[in-house]
């Protein structure tokens, strides 16, 4: 039982913790604001620094487009195609009757103008032997859960929507990804990830993506991973090299740190802003930043498609659209990918109505997930298999008291 009147005091710091932090943002905000401008009257010298620069950073690489100009939408086209998948699963639990894992894939396909219409399925997979349930990851042999199951579940998006643009058939279309197309999470170091075996989890979900990243370039459907409320800071953080004096910048070894300096970082004025703050200032609805290209190291095993991003104003918010390196590099493909995010933002009441519907086929409801538990307890008493709960699990079902 939660006792509310004991909180009441660190809620009410907390109100006043909030109030100071959004006086300090505003400023921070004011001079990222300034620093942008500032860059912009020379872009090359902008670009030079942050090529040069040493930092532990995620920092963004500028484009030949100019990094602060908004760009307005190119007029979407009257028809076109919307792909989009995503996964929800019910855990394993070892608490319960069975340690079965199902993941169910949502898959949606939205035409409009000449290609009106639509096909929303879901494909649920139950594993529940031995090497489904157990799967080498990362060079060790780990439990389909957490981040191993995060992995297991991305290379099965990945892999339908493959197969979704391979028979789609129609242009234009655009496949849509919910979030990343970064595998950051799943492996921070290009080198390790090449090493791993063929069978490792790790391995798979990245050559899931790859594949879908070279059959959109194959089929000519620009691939898009779609971030709603991103909380990345690469932008900022090029904004923050170059307010650093220092030529090279070297963050390892910042000269304004430790003895003789008793004044903040140079960089530090901007310190709490995120690029969609910043670009929530820059940006009017419907426009777009420039394109940047991302820094992270793990793009080095990516080959040739990198991926490069832009922010989108979708009017309820700023969105992150992450594109690889060949839609970038076409100026019309990024044009198209702009013009059908934000078309999707606006019927989707800010958010792409595609990505949110493949959510809704994926989604494993509370209702859902006790029939399916009636169902796999019958199937093993039919089958005269003991149904055994911990005793953790009956407790928890209600107290003595």
């Amino acid at each position: 039982m939660l006792d509310l009147h004991k909180l009441l005091t660190q809620i009410t710091a907390l109100g006043t913790y909030q109030q100071n932090r959004a006086h300090d943002l505003a400023t921070a905000l004011s001079a990222a604001k300034g620093q942008a401008k500032l860059v912009s009257e020379d872009i090359s010298a902008f670009a030079r620094k942050i090529k040069n620069a040493i930092t532990s950073w995620l920092v963004a690489i500028p484009t030949d487009e100019d990094p602060f100009v908004a760009r307005p939408p190119a007029e979407h086209p009257t028809s076109y195609i919307v792909l989009s998948t995503d996964g929800s699963q019910v855990n394993p639990d070892r608490h319960g009757p069975h340690r079965a894992l199902l993941i169910n894939i949502g898959q949606v396909e939205i035409g409009y103008g000449d290609f009106l219409g639509y096909r929303f399925s879901s494909e649920p997979t139950l594993f529940f032997e031995e090497k489904d349930i157990i799967r080498r990851f990362g060079g060790d042999e780990r439990e389909v859960a957490g981040a191993v199951l995060a992995a297991l579940r991305q290379k099965m998006e990945a892999d339908a929507l493959s197969s979704m643009i391979s028979t789609c058939g129609k242009t234009p279309a655009v496949a849509l990804v919910d979030g990343t197309l970064i595998l950051w999470s799943l492996e921070t170091n290009p080198e390790r990830l090449q090493n791993l075996s063929e069978d490792d989890l790790k391995r798979l979900s990245f050559t899931s993506l790859m594949r879908l990243l070279e059959g959109g370039k194959e089929h000519g459907t620009p691939v898009a991973g779609y971030i709603s409320s991103p909380g990345s800071s690469d932008v900022v953080n090029a904004l923050k090299v170059s307010l650093c004096p220092s030529e090279p910048v070297d963050c390892d070894k910042c000269i304004y740190k430790g003895a003789g300096f008793n004044e903040p970082l140079p960089c530090a004025k901007i310190n709490g802003v995120t690029d969609a703050g910043l670009f929530g200032c820059l940006l009017t609805k419907g426009e777009r930043s420039a394109l940047f290209e991302s820094g992270s190291q793990i793009l080095e095993a990516y080959g040739k498609e990198s991926i490069f991003f832009f922010y989108m104003n979708a009017g309820k918010e700023i969105a992150r659209v992450e594109v690889p390196a060949w839609v970038a590099r076409d100026q019309k493909a990024v044009d198209l990918v702009h013009a059908i995010c934000l078309d999707q933002a606006e019927k989707g009441a800010g958010y792409p109505i595609a990505v949110a519907e493949a959510h809704e086929q994926a989604v494993v409801k509370s209702a859902d997930k006790g029939m399916f538990d009636q169902l796999v307890s019958r199937a093993l008493v039919k089958q005269g298999t003991p149904v055994v709960e911990s005793r953790k699990a009956l407790r928890k079902r209600g107290g003595f008291i």
